[in-house]
């Protein structure tokens, strides 16, 4: 046969029609796959909501891990031995979003390559432990250099997580099964207000921490037991020739390469902004909120329950959102979602009656949760199957930026006396920002 010549091979059932190259013992993706390192366990419904169990697991941990600081942090402010000021509150609060960048960057294109369920397991336990970490240590810095690591393992495990639930699930289903799994993280931030709210007096700040990390250990423990590995790789609906013949081998760099090729550059760069914007928004919200209300006069178990309230909205509403979602597609509800968060929160800054309030609260966590859910099923469902993990990491990698100087604008704004209104403005802005980057997004051509 003529070097370079191409034929079909047979592949095993349930694989993709194979493809050989001939000359110098060169196979093309397909081919290769017909021998795959570790066989994948059958397609069973039971197997396929079990990984969405695991993903949603792990994520609520991780938003407990996450969202606790927010909780915590009015009395780490109270703990004279820590010495905190709201500036350097919101510079410690910043450190795990930027480790979440770290992590989500690196980690997406080395789940690509080395699977997604290494990459959860080895970023679970480095979250763990460095949870553990916050809880013991004694000096501020020490906290900022364990929530920086903790943040790098919870940034890695986000894509895999969201990556390798969207192979497991069922047809017709992807809106739904990212909004179970990214609910984890209003979850873990309703687990971790009701625990402030429950037992924060007696344990104090040290203890939250401590409970986090407990519950994240036995989260990770299984999914070592239970979790399996990636599907073989099918391709996505706009797939194109090039990004089907393209070998594993090639790695991340590959799957960089693919997000920022012509067909796709525009989009990655402007769900980036998008997703800046709607991190900067929810995660503001998250980590200032608590403190927020109670510069506005509510009492501290007032306060709490406004953080728990914005997490139960979230939970709830991006459930309804989601089955929208599966009938219309995300970016209508993508974008009505993120200006549904940026209304509420303008509403927010006025202040009113508890009970107005706690509602507009909701509504806030509506919105931006499910802008922030939908755009991650966007995103997945915008680029090539061994490519998605790529995507997401480096477009909520990027993206973190917002969620990194939401806590640093919040302290340097109450720091300089401009008032909590002056920080719901800017986190109404943010949203609304969100809304109008996704009109921009160009409609996929199936």
């Amino acid at each position: 046969m003529p070097q370079g010549q191409r034929h079909r091979a047979s592949c095993p059932a349930g694989f993709p029609p194979c493809l050989l190259l001939t000359g110098h013992g060169r196979m093309t993706v397909e081919a290769q796959l017909s021998a795959p390192t570790r066989p994948a366990p059958p397609r069973t419904p039971a197997l396929m909501w079990a990984v969405v169990a695991l993903c949603t697991a792990a994520i609520t941990v991780e938003g407990f891990d996450l969202i606790v600081y927010g909780v915590a942090l009015p009395s780490m402010l109270a703990d004279a031995s820590l010495g905190l000021d709201k500036s350097l509150a919101g510079t410690l609060g910043s450190l795990a979003y930027a480790g979440m960048l770290v992590g989500a960057v690196v980690c997406g294109p080395l789940a690509d390559r080395l699977g997604r369920r290494r990459l959860v397991l080895a970023s679970g336990v480095v979250f763990t432990v460095f949870t553990v970490a916050c809880a013991v240590v004694v000096e501020p810095w020490q906290f900022g250099v364990a929530r920086l690591l903790a943040g790098i393992g919870m940034g890695g495990v986000m894509p895999s997580c969201v990556a390798l639930s969207k192979e497991y699930a069922p047809q017709g289903r992807s809106a739904l099964v990212a909004t179970v799994v990214l609910a984890g993280i209003p979850v873990g931030g309703v687990l971790a207000a009701l625990t402030a709210a429950s037992w924060g007096g007696s344990l104090g700040w040290r203890g939250l921490f401590g409970i986090g990390a407990a519950l994240s250990a036995a989260v990770i423990t299984a999914a070592y037991f239970l979790l399996p590995d990636s599907l073989p790789s099918r391709p996505a609906i706009d797939t194109t020739p090039q990004d089907a013949a393209r070998s594993p081998r090639d790695g991340g760099a590959a799957s960089v390469r693919t997000i920022l090729s012509r067909p796709h550059a525009r989009r990655t760069v402007l769900f980036t902004v998008a997703n800046f914007a709607v991190l900067l928004a929810w995660y503001g919200l998250n980590t200032w909120l608590t403190q927020l209300m109670r510069e506005m006069d509510y009492p501290l178990g007032s306060a709490l329950r406004f953080t728990l309230v914005l997490n139960l909205g979230a939970v709830v509403g991006s459930f309804a959102l989601a089955a929208l979602a599966d009938r219309i597609g995300p970016r209508p509800v993508t974008i009505g979602s993120a200006v549904l968060a940026g209304l509420a929160v303008l509403c927010l800054s006025q202040g009113g009656g508890t009970v107005m309030i706690l509602g507009v609260t909701a509504l806030a966590g509506v919105g931006a949760h499910s802008a922030l859910t939908m755009l991650n099923d966007w995103v997945a469902s915008s680029y090539p199957t061994t490519a998605r993990a790529t995507a997401l990491g480096c477009v909520s990698g990027f993206g973190r930026g917002g969620a990194i100087v939401a806590p640093l604008i919040g302290g340097w704004i109450l720091q300089a006396a401009l008032g909590p209104t002056t920080v719901f403005y800017v986190f109404a802005a943010a949203a609304l920002l969100c809304a109008a980057t996704l009109l921009a997004v160009p409609a996929r051509r199936d």
